[in-house]
């Protein structure tokens, strides 16, 4: 219950250009173009948000990123074969590296099952 109270006072108000559910549709719709290995990256971000040890600083950042993520239209079409996610993929890596010492391992297993629950036995993910 303490993790959403955090999660909707950081989103207030940005609604807008991120909520989960929206992040959710987008996993859903795209989520297999992007890999496994790149959505992990993504789910790692969304439940990172979650967290309410994150520094402020590092969610508004997530937030900027799976806005970006989830938004229709951005520097390279989603719906272009192979390099609609590019540019995607490239800020969601920079995000990561610059939350990395933030990131629990508790993060990254919540991010594996919430790949489960949405893409079920398809969801591989290979280290």
């Amino acid at each position: 219950m303490n993790e959403d109270l955090h999660l909707e006072t950081t989103i207030s108000g940005k609604e807008k250009h991120y909520s989960p559910d929206k992040f959710l549709n987008k996993v859903k719709k795209y989520g297999a173009n992007l890999g496994f290995r790149a959505l992990h990256g993504v789910a790692v971000l969304y439940c990172a948000l979650k967290s309410p040890d994150l520094p402020k600083e590092h969610k508004l950042m997530i937030l900027g990123v799976l806005g970006y993520f989830i938004l229709p239209i951005d520097l390279i079409a989603d719906m272009l074969p192979a390099v609609g996610l590019a540019d995607d993929i490239v800020i969601i890596t920079k995000a990561i590296s610059v939350i990395y010492s933030s990131i629990t391992d508790e993060m990254k297993e919540e991010a594996h099952e919430v790949l489960k629950k949405i893409f079920g036995d398809k969801y591989q993910y290979e280290i």
